[in-house]
């Protein structure tokens, strides 16, 4: 499962099966051609099987295991400490937020934010992390997998797609596992559609949490999607390393970043730094690229800042270079980079 971290699955039906689950965990679309569904209730489906599109996957509970057009699921979807099995292969442990710092992740671990305490923690860890440049080490690992993740990502939803689906034991039928209610069972697709275009997107939580602060505090917070491509870029990192390792924008600035400052795209790369060592990680492609010391300044500035002529007056002095010299440079660096097919600045993927 690519994307939640399940590299033993190789047959081509188990790794649709892993990206569906993962795309009804996050809410992150593009996952699976089609949607997902989770039943509750097998009683509930074939009514699920009327909203399947081509494509689409349904994951049922106590599932029919001879019914080759569903998923079997078995366990507990909404306990913290409990475990789902999906397919009888794919574990997944369920654990809340505020847990996750004195857990031992052994398997994928999927990592529900559905309290106050459980949001307060999360913000407070994106905060620290880049203050600091500490990250709570569990949330680096690969089998750590963030629930609502398209949320968190400010995700931009494909409406007509409809990512996901949940049909609780009631027949109630929710944007999502802890979403808000659009329709019960015998509603149309169409009509399910129509109600899901109308939801903002922290809607998403809206059965467990009050989410409109929620969505004031990720704006407040623009730079969260980075934070959350730092803690996938730690995944390339060898534990060994990590300990001396620095990601650049994350407590630290290679030329005097203000914290006020923006932080780069979340699709840019990251400079690691250990000790006068300077790295590029392309977490597109796992490529690492050594860096010079003034390349690495460059890199940064104009990631943060997204003009190369900003960037020039802001490292000329560190540079030693004037502000021509410090721009031709950068614009060098860039070209080099965009014949790699690197795209510093992380726009265009």
């Amino acid at each position: 499962m690519d994307n939640i971290g399940v590299g033993e699955l190789k047959l081509s039906q188990q790794q649709s099966i892993a990206a569906a689950t993962d795309q009804w965990i996050t809410g992150i679309p593009g996952r699976i051609p089609g949607h997902v569904i989770f039943v509750e209730n097998p009683e509930h489906t074939g009514y699920a099987k009327t909203l399947a599109a081509e494509g689409s996957t349904i994951l049922v509970c106590n599932g029919d295991k001879d019914d080759r057009g569903i998923v079997p699921v078995s366990g507990s979807f909404d306990a913290a400490g409990e475990e789902l099995l999906v397919d009888g292969t794919l574990s997944l442990e369920i654990q809340d937020y505020i847990a996750i710092p004195f857990v031992n992740l052994v398997g994928v671990t999927v990592v529900r934010i559905t309290t106050k305490e459980d949001w307060q923690a999360f913000f407070d860890d994106a905060d620290e992390a880049r203050s600091s440049g500490h990250f709570v080490p569990q949330l680096t690992e690969v089998n750590a997998v963030l629930a609502e993740r398209g949320l968190l990502a400010g995700t931009q939803k494909n409406n007509l797609l409809l990512s996901r689906l949940h049909i609780t034991r009631d027949g109630s039928v929710l944007s999502g596992p802890y979403g808000t209610r659009i329709g019960k069972v015998g509603d149309h697709l169409a009509d399910l559609k129509i109600r899901a275009i109308m939801l903002r997107p922290e809607s998403a939580v809206a059965a467990v949490y009050y989410p409109w602060d929620i969505q004031d505090s990720l704006a407040a917070k623009p730079w969260i999607p980075r934070y959350l491509a730092a803690l996938d870029a730690w995944k390339f990192i060898p534990r060994e390393e990590r300990p001396t390792t620095k990601l650049v924008g994350f407590g630290t600035s290679l030329y005097g970043a203000a914290p006020s400052d923006h932080l780069p795209s979340p699709q840019a790369p990251f400079i690691l730094t250990r000790g006068l060592d300077h790295t590029l990680l392309d977490t597109k492609t796992g490529r690492l690229f050594k860096l010079g010391p003034d390349a690495a300044v460059i890199i940064e500035a104009v990631s943060n800042l997204r003009d190369v002529k900003a960037a020039a007056i802001r490292t000329a002095p560190q540079l030693k270079v004037s502000v021509s010299i410090a721009e031709e440079s950068a614009r060098a660096v860039l070209a080099r980079f965009e014949q790699l097919g690197i795209d510093v600045i992380g726009a265009n993927r």
